[in-house]
């Protein structure tokens, strides 16, 4: 991405982040005047703010690093499925069999991004072919 371009975005990005930021210290300096208290709680989309403004570099990486993708739809993809799983049976048994299938979907999942056919990985972890490290650290 051009650099002109990336300056642009982060001045923008900056500019609503002040904004927003400071409609929320306004929002709370006029709780903090209702509630006739020192300090108030922060509100969320504060906290929000505050982090993304401290960790402005990890959010814009995408731009710099075309690896890495704008969405996170990749791990809410990962974590639906145990909330599927949670939702109709209502639970886990127990903390072993949620922990089991965590790491097994963790297992699967790492697979599939890293191209692997699913079936092959499941049957080398089941034999854990010569004991060599089920997914390739590439």
């Amino acid at each position: 991405m051009p650099s002109v371009v990336c300056e642009r975005i982060e001045k923008i990005y900056d500019r609503l982040l002040q904004r927003a930021l400071m409609k929320e210290v306004v929002y709370m300096e006029k709780q903090r005047e209702e509630l006739k208290r020192k300090k108030v709680k922060n509100t969320k989309a504060y906290n929000l703010f505050k982090r993304l403004t401290e960790f402005k570099a990890e959010t814009l990486r995408f731009m710099s690093d075309f690896t890495i993708p704008f969405d996170n739809n990749g791990s809410e993809r990962d974590v639906r499925m145990a909330k599927l799983k949670q939702k109709i049976s209502g639970c886990f048994r127990s903390a072993d069999g949620g922990s089991m299938f965590a790491r097994i979907r963790s297992y699967l999942s790492s697979a599939r991004k890293q191209g692997m056919d699913i079936y092959q990985s499941l049957h080398r972890a089941v034999r854990n072919y010569c004991n060599m490290p089920l997914l390739s650290a590439e």
